[in-house]
């Protein structure tokens, strides 16, 4: 994991007229401090490098109300995986509200490339899975899941197997897809077992391979050639042709004659799921740009060259070290290239000024917005300055699919959860629990609706036993219930938590719905419950 507070990678690292680039491009989006940047979501020059989530710094409570509104499944398993590891669990909801958007913007048959590692590949794998689908019977969603070794084993790993792969998920949005098949070359040492012959004259490698059919009842393909007689594959004239070509060969009088298969003419092994013959960055590549987690650019040329054509656009949202932009430079491919860090920016000119990486020369200009040569162009927009979206607002169709069953039960109520929740927000009208929130409109008016809220635990099971019933419950933000996680605290310390870390909605934590009042009036729900499930008999 990296520090927010770790050394700046960037290497060679940065010079004086650099940052000063880097401050004029946040001085032209309105951002001239480091508070600024952080409001606007953006790092600020030199922040340095991160790579770790977490749900104080890094999610909006929008996404996760947005998702618990349009997109339940995706939600519920953000839930499900906070149970275990909240920092994954943040790090999903930040990758869900953007992976419903790629979805949105993708043609038809246009495909998406998610690179992550073996620990975060599962779980993303289950939301790619809602979004784009499963791929089941050929339908769209899930293509493959491809292994990249992108290093040596090391002698690390005593008690488990060296990880030294990372995982690319293959998603397409439609059932047809853009596919060019691609292929490897052989393997040196099959060329040098099967394709051991070398033709003087060109110096082209070949093997032999049988003339003869494998289908004996041919009687018309049966013949004499060279003074030899089979069953042939090819009539006797096309054999003659052949021959006459120096096509066709014969060791010795009476030998059976083979043809000439030249190794530069076959296409070699098509592509599988196993990617080892890209080499990752050395310490002295010429890409190297400093970051750990930069990727080589024939890796990206190998996807783009397989899933889209010349013309295409190709996308990429993370693009801090440029190195899809400059593989899609490089095969004709328009591309966008979207990035948090001013500092991509710096990467960017750096890498399509080096020599024999990219086909274009970058311009140090920031005042215009064309900055990248004369023909083609590329324009560099800030978080002020993007187009205005005019496309109808699509939702994705998720597929229901099913949940993994949950590892623990907890005991059934006399009530059940959503009329619980229902009854318990009624006390309230539908007002604040928590933190403060509710659910309004910008009139101020309240929605009386269950879908913004969640239940929890007025106070720990491990006080109340197993207890789930309605006196122990209370309605939750999403926001606040999943960073709340398992842990064994009462809601009167949580709210005071909230409080104290400022995101209270109200004053203080009296202007709360009272607990003591909630508790007298449950119970009275709850015995209503039980005497219409236990009626009393003369």
């Amino acid at each position: 994991k990296k520090n927010s507070r770790d050394k700046d990678p960037l290497k060679p690292p940065l010079t004086p007229q650099e940052r000063e680039t880097e401050l004029s491009l946040l001085a032209r989006w309105g951002i001239h401090n480091e508070r600024e940047a952080d409001s606007a979501g953006i790092n600020w020059p030199e922040t340095r490098y991160k790579d770790f989530w977490s749900w104080e710094a890094d999610i909006h409570e929008s996404w996760l109300l947005e998702l618990a509104e349009s997109y339940e499944l995706v939600a519920q398993s953000i839930e499900n995986t906070s149970a275990s590891n909240d920092e994954f669990a943040a790090y999903m909801c930040y990758m869900a509200v953007r992976l419903i958007e790629i979805h949105r913007v993708l043609k038809p048959d246009g495909s998406l490339y998610l690179h992550c590692d073996h620990t975060i590949g599962p779980y993303l794998r289950i939301l790619l899975n809602y979004i784009f689908g499963d791929g089941e019977d050929g339908g769209p969603g899930f293509r493959n899941e491809i292994t990249w070794r992108r290093a040596n084993a090391k002698g690390l790993a005593f008690k488990s197997y060296a990880n030294n792969a990372d995982l690319l998920l293959f998603y397409s949005k439609g059932e047809k897809f853009t596919w060019n098949r691609q292929f490897r070359p052989h393997d040196p040492e099959y060329v040098e077992k099967f394709y051991r012959h070398v033709e003087p004259e060109t110096n082209r490698r070949y093997r032999l391979a049988d003339l003869t059919n494998p289908n004996p009842d041919r009687p018309n393909l049966t013949y004499e050639f060279l003074g030899v007689t089979r069953v042939w594959r090819w009539t006797q004239e096309r054999m003659q042709a052949a021959y006459e070509q120096g096509l066709i060969v014969q060791s010795r009088p009476g030998a059976v004659p083979a043809l000439k298969r030249y190794l530069d003419e076959m296409q070699g092994n098509p592509l599988d799921t196993i990617w080892d013959d890209i080499r990752p960055l050395q310490a002295n590549s010429r890409e190297r740009t400093g970051y750990p987690t930069q990727k080589p650019v024939a890796l990206a040329e190998r996807i783009i060259a397989v899933s889209s054509n010349p013309g295409d656009v190709v996308l990429d949202c993370f693009a801090g070290c440029a190195y899809t932009a400059v593989a899609a430079e490089r095969l004709g491919r328009q591309w966008v290239a979207c990035d948090i860090n001013p500092r991509a920016w710096t990467v960017f000119k750096r890498q399509f000024n080096k020599p024999n990486l990219a086909l274009l020369t970058c311009n140090d200009q920031t005042t215009g917005q064309q900055v990248l040569g004369d023909n083609p162009t590329v324009t560099i927009h800030g978080p002020r300055e993007l187009p205005e979206r005019t496309s109808p607002v699509t939702e994705p169709q998720i597929r229901d699919l099913k949940l993994p069953e949950r590892k623990f039960k907890v005991p059934a109520s006399l009530i059940p959860e959503p009329e619980m929740l229902e009854k318990l927000l009624e006390l309230s009208n539908y007002a604040a629990w928590c933190c403060g929130f509710a659910n309004r409109r910008p009139d101020g008016s309240v929605i009386t609706t269950t879908r913004n809220f969640h239940l929890d635990h007025i106070a720990p099971k491990s006080k109340e036993g197993t207890s789930n019933e309605i006196q122990n419950r209370a309605p939750m933000c999403p926001y606040h219930n999943i960073r709340k996680n398992n842990r064994q605290v009462a809601l009167s310390q949580y709210r005071q938590e909230i409080a104290d870390a400022g995101e209270m909605m109200v004053n203080s934590v009296n202007d709360l719905i009272n607990l003591d009042y909630a508790l007298a009036e449950a119970m009275k729900m709850y015995g209503q419950a039980y005497a219409a499930k236990h009626p009393q008999t003369d």
